[in-house]
């Protein structure tokens, strides 16, 4: 019997492990995210700096995390709600560091094997659970 890969159940399985790769292992964006993986966030980093707009690849975006992780210890990602519809899906998270809580939102585009193509990131305003 020859096993079908069902897009649905590996775009949830990168959403799933979206969080965790913020959260602490920046080197799963080479598992979860498409050879044309682009993220485009509508905030900038403290400095004004918005190094993510350099991001091309899934490479890249690992490169990202590792610098992001080092700038910002301490920082925790919880999920508060996410769907997936077909090839899109969305995730409202929570960010928590030095017991300020923020929330935001990410709206992804996903490949035909449900990898993260494109993410809207959108944060840092108040939680999520407000």
């Amino acid at each position: 019997m020859t096993e079908t890969t069902n897009p649905t159940t590996t775009s949830r399985r990168s959403l799933d492990r979206w969080l965790t790769m913020w959260n602490s292992d920046g080197d799963l964006a080479r598992e979860i995210c498409a050879e044309d993986f682009r993220i485009h966030f509508a905030v900038t980093e403290p400095d004004g700096s918005t190094p993510a707009d350099d991001i091309r690849t899934a490479d890249d975006f690992a490169r990202y995390l590792a610098w992001w992780h080092g700038q910002n210890p301490g920082v925790v990602f919880t999920a508060v709600a996410d769907a997936i519809d077909g090839d899109h899906g969305r995730l409202l998270w929570d960010v928590e560091q030095g017991g300020a809580r923020a929330g935001g939102v990410d709206v992804f585009d996903f490949d035909a094997d449900g990898r993260v193509r494109r993410v809207w990131s959108v944060g840092r305003q108040r939680s999520m659970r407000s």
